[in-house]
């Protein structure tokens, strides 16, 4: 008896545990909100580096954009929601360096990344 109440509790504690960490998967919706307003955050960059807008508060909205990107949550979209990631935190890092062409030129970039995830996912569903 005395065995069979510890793998009892072994179970009530690992089905406690996985679902306790279990996460929902994310709605087309979700993902779309996601990819959208990721790319509009991204946009909101060029524009203010191309307004003038000093280098911390363009930062700070790239910051946003990698953020919000983290909830691009699609496996067919994984790669290519990283490698722009890695795109904007090449922006980020020229921002911070005071090289603003090379942060128009990683913003351009990561931008057409996100309009082809945006593509990919609206074709895919």
């Amino acid at each position: 008896m005395n065995t069979f109440k510890k793998i009892l509790a072994s179970f009530v504690i690992a089905a406690a545990s996985s679902s306790a960490f279990a996460v929902a998967n994310p709605t087309y919706e979700d993902v779309k909100v996601a990819i959208d307003t990721t790319l509009a955050k991204v946009e909101e960059a060029i524009t203010a580096l191309n307004n003038g807008t000093d280098n911390e508060a363009v930062g700070k909205i790239v910051s946003d954009a990698r953020q919000t990107q983290k909830d691009i949550a699609n496996n067919v979209l994984d790669v290519k929601r990283n490698r722009a990631s890695g795109v904007l935190n090449q922006a980020r890092n020229a921002l911070k360096n005071n090289d603003v062409q090379a942060a128009k030129e990683s913003l351009t970039d990561a931008a057409n990344r996100y309009k082809e995830i945006q593509q990919i996912y609206a074709s895919s569903h």
